[in-house]
């Protein structure tokens, strides 16, 4: 069976871009997203030194002499460096301090380690961060995605595009498929086993890098709660009360979570629109494959005509895509998602530097109408000139404009060259 072509990942131009600014380059991101193939490859391309802490005999030693491991010629690549602890992190400050030219380190984290509170060196200031998602659905499909760009523009721009043509099977298999490079492509009947052994390998390991969990299957409960409220603002004191554990506890796990990149979160964003705009982040498993496995979903059950999963598994799978281009797009510069108590919603709010907004909407429908807009045109009359777009993604396959400023736009809009 002949090998699959290695993907081009749009985040190999910014990990160039940043090693000729600054000393070092952080490339971070869940475990199993590619981190390693772009390592290699920039080690490859800049003739240096590649080290990964997932050997034990080389992390043994560099536990032992921190320093020598460092003092290489040439750029030094380090593949999961929050492995080596704070000794590690103090003898790279020392050696960049020391000789501070550009391009010094690449290093590769599975954890945000530079926020863990039981690490003191942040290395601020030194240090450029390149994030790493799971695959883009225009990484896989071959394609830069320029959805972010056209939304912060003329609303004629945007209704240009020409999206991919997708059943809903078809959307549902990408759902279901998420963008871990070891499992797109597999077999649907071959995720669920990928998506548990990669579930056990991160709390097993990542989560004991960075913290003394003892009930592994109380961290795993957590996962599991927080997954069947994907695409819903969540309440700790609701996850600790389902899982049985103390709110403290659920609160730490929540945190563990995100800085293992099992879960991702988005703010509530507000300009004082509203005195009840609730406060409470949304909570996203970090892959729609993994949100599907974790929600017990299907391309089967999706596809029923009743599938309480269907909804919160199409919203997952947008706002990520939208998330991933983030990382390599400067269209915005903030991201959040705008919910009152008098249910009020909009999924994901984008504001540019400038403070201008745009907004999006997921709906699990071929057929959306006023009501499926309607908190769209009311953050767009609130907000006046300072609104740019509202789009709202659905499962049929027309661009159609939706009044002043509004489109209908299929999911696979987001992925349209």
């Amino acid at each position: 069976m002949p090998t699959p072509p290695v993907l081009q990942r749009h985040a190999l131009a910014e990990l160039r871009a940043r090693l000729r600014v600054f000393r070092a380059v952080l490339l971070n991101g869940p475990r199993q997203s590619g981190k390693t193939t772009l390592a290699r490859m920039l080690a490859e391309e800049t003739g240096g030194t590649y080290l990964t802490l997932d050997d034990a005999a080389t992390l043994a030693s560099i536990r032992e002499d921190p320093r020598r491991a460092v003092d290489h010629p040439g750029t030094v690549v380090i593949d999961e460096v929050q492995r080596g602890g704070d000794a590690l992190l103090l003898a790279i400050k020392q050696a960049v301090d020391e000789d501070p030219r550009t391009g010094r380190f690449v290093l590769t984290g599975s954890t945000r380690f530079l926020q863990v509170p039981n690490l003191s060196e942040s290395l601020a200031g030194r240090i450029g961060i390149v994030e790493l998602r799971t695959l883009s659905a225009g990484e896989i499909a071959g394609r830069r995605e320029s959805f972010l760009e056209r939304l912060s523009g003329p609303a004629d721009a945007l209704r240009c595009v020409e999206p991919e043509r997708l059943d809903r099977r078809a959307v549902f298999d990408r759902v279901c498929a998420g963008g871990f490079p070891g499992v797109y492509r597999a077999a649907a009947e071959d995720r669920a086993a990928w998506f548990d052994a990669y579930l056990t390998t991160v709390i097993q390991r990542d989560v004991r890098d960075i913290s003394d969990v003892q009930r592994a299957t109380d961290l795993a409960r957590v996962v599991r709660l927080i997954a069947a409220r994907t695409g819903s603002p969540v309440n700790v004191s609701d996850v600790a009360r389902d899982a049985g554990i103390p709110r403290s506890t659920a609160a730490a796990y929540s945190q563990l979570l995100q800085w293992v990149f099992l879960t991702e979160t988005l703010p509530a964003w507000s300009t004082n629109l509203s005195s009840k705009i609730t406060k409470h982040p949304k909570a996203y498993a970090a892959d729609s494959g993994l949100a599907a496995w974790l929600l017990g979903a299907s391309v089967e059950s999706l596809a029923a005509p009743v599938a309480p999963a269907l909804g919160p598994a199409i919203e997952t799978f947008a706002v990520l895509e939208i998330l991933k281009q983030r990382t390599w797009s400067r269209a915005f510069v903030d991201a959040g998602h705008l919910r009152d108590r008098d249910g009020w919603e909009v999924d994901l709010v984008l504001e540019t530097a400038d403070r201008r907004v745009a907004a999006v909407e997921v709906k699990a429908t071929s057929s959306p109408g006023p009501r499926d807009v309607a908190g769209l045109a009311r953050l767009r009359d609130r907000l006046g000139d300072r609104f740019v777009n509202g789009v709202l993604l659905h499962l049929g396959d027309r661009v159609l404009p939706f009044g002043d400023r509004l489109t209908l736009m299929p999911i696979s809009s987001l992925w349209a060259a």
